[in-house]
């Protein structure tokens, strides 16, 4: 069987304004031919966990068809002490319907090609870098919401890393007119596996991963 990406399991250091939160654990797996699942979590260290609970996990599972990633199914479960998400996404191809919940929040979106979860979104991005295919945005549901973002290819970059020196390409994304900048560095040599991930927010950087 051949993937777009390889079956892995990575692990991130989390940071919050500068400061150590906990880690973070993404994998990706082909339960069947043809199927993959990911899942993604957030594990707070035991200050933060004293503090704030700070937990997410999220869980995604689609099709490679015709060349692309298609998600079936969406979870997400989140608790960052300020706010409590409950985020479940059903994609129908059948019926170009998406069946979104977030809490108590419904609503029936249209499912256009090439339209994604968030999580599902890091497997897009990397088999899209591998094929040299990356467009010039991406279409994702987020909570019940349709959200497009615009993507720029910022070049390649060495980052210093606890695997050692590592070549990646440096993408930047970000809404038309919006306030939030996430920054993704991909390791080439890696099949492009996100290596870190930052988010900025009216200039200043609140998250990190790496």
């Amino acid at each position: 069987m051949e993937w777009p990406v390889a079956p892995f399991q990575a692990r991130y250091e989390l940071y919050g304004v500068g400061l150590p939160l906990g880690e973070a654990f993404m994998a990706l797996d082909y339960p069947e031919p043809n199927h993959y699942a990911m899942r993604f979590e957030v594990r707070p260290n035991r200050l933060v966990g004293l503090l704030t609970s700070n937990q997410v996990q999220e869980q995604a599972s689609g099709e490679i068809h015709n060349g692309q990633v298609q998600s079936t199914q969406y979870a997400q479960q989140a608790d960052t002490g300020g706010e409590t998400r409950d985020i479940q996404l059903r994609f129908n191809q059948s019926t170009g319907q998406v069946e979104a919940r977030n809490n108590a929040e419904q609503a029936t979106l249209p499912l256009s090609p090439g339209v994604t979860d968030p999580l599902s979104l890091h497997l897009t991005v990397m088999w899209d870098l591998e094929r040299d295919q990356l467009p010039e945005q991406y279409t994702l549901i987020d909570g019940t919401q349709i959200r497009t973002y615009q993507i720029r290819n910022e070049g390649e970059e060495v980052l210093k890393t606890a695997l050692g020196e590592l070549h990646t390409v440096r993408i930047r994304q970000a809404q038309s007119g919006g306030s939030r900048i996430t920054t993704f560095w991909f390791a080439t040599d890696l099949q492009y596996l996100p290596v870190r991930i930052t988010r900025q927010k009216k200039g200043r950087e609140d998250l990190r991963l790496e």
